[in-house]
């Protein structure tokens, strides 16, 4: 085989993320949003903000259930992707940023019940048709995977503040290191 041992490039659009002043933008716009009173637009302005948050993938968010939230201990337990299991196989247990904490408050008040006790009870397909058009509306760029390039952006901001490469690991919940070191840009 001619190309043995040869690295496969990495595609250059695998670490996109956004910056600070497209994450304000589109917190604002998912809040103005929001205010209509409408409950898909009220989900995703609370997925959007722990998304941004937290970096948590979006089966995490979607699998997670209110059980796994302690609002008062500011303590996410990530249990759960969509139905199964984590992506590592492992749960694992977090500490709930100070900002979300209100934004989950108001939601959890108007969030319709599931026989799960899920916080975001919806199909997947409907968040990711819903963000595109949020991304644009708050003028920012559309990457092929919003959902991912939000955990990216939690990733990529908490490196480029001087987060621990380590600690950044156990949050996002990768099981080598070398995955982590990619937002050590």
């Amino acid at each position: 085989n001619p190309v043995k041992g040869v690295e496969r490039p990495s595609p250059a659009s695998s670490l996109d993320f956004y910056d600070r002043a497209e994450v304000e933008a589109l917190l604002q716009a998912a809040v103005e949003r929001a205010g209509s009173g409408e409950s898909s637009a009220q989900l995703l302005a609370a997925c959007i903000h722990l998304a941004v948050h937290t970096g948590l993938r979006k089966g995490e968010l979607l699998g997670l259930r209110w059980q796994d939230v302690d609002l008062g201990m500011q303590r996410l337990t990530v249990a759960r992707s969509y139905a199964a299991t984590p992506k590592s196989g492992k749960v694992r247990h977090l500490r709930l940023p100070s900002a979300c904490v209100p934004v989950l408050q108001k939601w959890r008040a108007c969030c319709p019940p599931a026989a799960d006790g899920r916080v975001f009870p919806v199909h997947r397909q409907s968040l990711d048709a819903w963000t595109p058009e949020l991304l644009a509306a708050a003028g920012c760029h559309v990457p092929a995977h919003p959902w991912h390039a939000m955990r990216h952006t939690f990733a990529s901001h908490f490196s480029m503040s001087a987060g621990n490469i380590l600690t950044l690991q156990k949050i996002l919940g990768h099981s080598d290191v070398k995955m982590t070191l990619i937002y050590a840009h």
